[in-house]
């Protein structure tokens, strides 16, 4: 999967270069993106570890199912709903993405369209390798973790009854503090109720605010709707 930031997660193993430090919302601020509190950083509590590592397993399942499929043979039905710095929205459509594992590093989602996420979440993606890993190795793991100038802050709740995980953004100013990029939130498909086991792990909702201003935020939303093909 594609390179991973490297950052520590353990709160017992700190280091001095790697430290632990829907909805219109009205605006951004150090502490909000979007309308979306950015956590403090603290050491994840019981039910959080529970949830990460369920959103990690069903991850790695999904991943898993989906390299032993024919590439680009089974589809998905998707829509999405893409919002400019205005809030205005600009495209709300269905539409169906193949899935491919022809790419020797990342799973992707292959669509006609030029915006969307192509990108499928795993326990590999990103950021989420070291969280993953972490949550394997140890149960005290923090929310928080800096990786040269950015700073990414994690949440693992349950909403609407799936499992999701939030990914908050943040760059460091020349001043040493840090200023909001985007933040990220992924509803978990997870139980029988939800969709069928060879589905789990698959991103019911993805959703990724992006800030524009101090005030302003793009929004890219993709919603998992159903399986095309038979699988």
């Amino acid at each position: 999967m594609k390179k991973t930031l490297g950052f520590c997660l353990v709160v017992a193993a700190l280091s001095s270069s790697c430290k632990i430090s829907e909805q219109t919302p009205p605006k951004n601020s150090n502490d909000n993106i979007a309308g979306m509190n950015v956590p403090a950083p603290r050491a994840m509590t019981i039910s959080e570890l529970d949830i990460g590592k369920r959103i990690c397993s069903n991850l790695k399942k999904k991943r898993e199912f989906f390299e032993t499929l024919n590439n680009e043979k089974e589809q998905f039905r998707f829509k999405a709903e893409l919002r400019n710095c205005d809030n205005d929205v600009y495209n709300h459509d269905l539409f169906i993405a193949s899935i491919s594992n022809a790419n020797s590093t990342d799973l992707e989602y292959i669509a006609a369209r030029n915006t969307y996420f192509k990108d499928v979440v795993t326990d590999l993606s990103g950021v989420l390798k070291d969280m993953c890993s972490a949550l394997n190795t140890t149960d005290k793991v923090s929310n928080t973790a800096v990786s040269g100038n950015f700073k990414y802050s994690f949440n693992f709740l349950i909403a609407d009854n799936y499992d999701r995980y939030e990914i908050y953004k943040s760059r460091k100013k020349t001043d040493g503090t840090f200023e909001p990029v985007s933040a990220e939130a992924v509803s978990v498909i997870g139980q029988k109720i939800q969709a069928p086991t060879k589905f789990f792990g698959v991103e019911k909702d993805r959703i990724r605010y992006t800030v524009c201003d101090g005030k302003r935020f793009s929004t890219m939303k993709q919603t998992w709707v159903e399986a095309i093909t038979t699988f």
